[in-house]
């Protein structure tokens, strides 16, 4: 949000419009929507050969459930919980769940 009203500030200080303000400023939260649901969901999955469904999964849940501190603490969660599932024999079905 800091950067949408930074970059939209100086849209305005550049162009003189408040229009412009606004298309910049939703072009930034739009391009920052898009690389934080589908760029870091099909990173996560590559790098932590995670399902990509699950990893979205992950991100909607705990983003409702915590807001912003869900979405930055959620995937790191479900990751510590694939690598104990891996490795506790009764948790495999979970592991398989969550692996690719």
């Amino acid at each position: 949000m800091l950067i949408a009203i930074a970059t939209g500030l100086t849209a305005f200080m550049q162009f003189d419009s408040f229009p412009m303000l606004l298309l910049v400023s939703a072009t930034t939260l739009a391009i920052a929507a898009l690389v934080g649901t589908f760029v870091t969901t099909w990173m996560t999955g590559r790098i932590a050969r995670m399902n990509a469904a699950a990893v979205f999964i992950a991100l909607l849940f705990w983003g409702w459930l915590w807001g912003i501190w869900g979405m930055l603490l959620g995937i790191p969660i479900v990751v510590v919980v694939k690598v104990i599932a891996k490795h506790v024999d009764s948790m495999s079905p979970i592991a398989e769940l969550l692996g690719e």
